[in-house]
């Protein structure tokens, strides 16, 4: 039950609630589009120059794994790294129970730079020398991306 002196703060209420809520319907709202694109001139997040990443993918046994790491490392990883043209590498890896993988990302200048070690074939696997003994159903491509975006902080 409402009492008397609360049904006036009530009315009110009510009274001021119709008056307002159609002006709110009349309120400008800024609405901001956010986009996917980088932000041109800025350099928190554009590329200042053209960079190309081979992305190469391997499966071994996880009892291998960590030996193959190693070797991935040392005789992979190292070579590329020493090539001209060559920005650098990743190595990402997942173990999924009995099975690991691996993703390489090399980055590059160009893919002229890459044709400088790969050949005119730039998407054939080029394995390692004991990539047999490792690697489960080794891949025959690799895989070429334009480096549109990278903010790494």
């Amino acid at each position: 039950m409402i009492k008397p002196s609360n049904f006036s703060g009530i009315l009110y209420g009510l009274a001021i609630s119709a008056l307002i809520l159609p002006l709110a319907s009349f309120a400008q709202v800024e609405t901001i589009a956010v986009s996917a694109e980088p932000i041109p001139n800025n350099p928190a997040t554009t590329q200042s120059k053209k960079v190309v990443a081979r992305i190469w993918h391997g499966t071994v046994l996880t009892s291998k794994a960590d030996e193959y790491y190693a070797y991935l490392v040392e005789s992979g990883i190292k070579k590329i790294e020493s090539i001209p043209g060559n920005l650098g590498a990743q190595v990402l890896r997942r173990t999924n129970g009995n099975n690991t993988e691996f993703t390489v990302i090399s980055y590059w200048e160009s893919r002229d730079a890459i044709r400088k070690f790969a050949g005119n074939d730039i998407e054939k696997v080029h394995p390692l020398p004991r990539d047999n003994e490792y690697l489960i159903k080794p891949e025959t491509k690799v895989k070429h991306f334009d480096v549109m975006l990278d903010d790494r902080k």
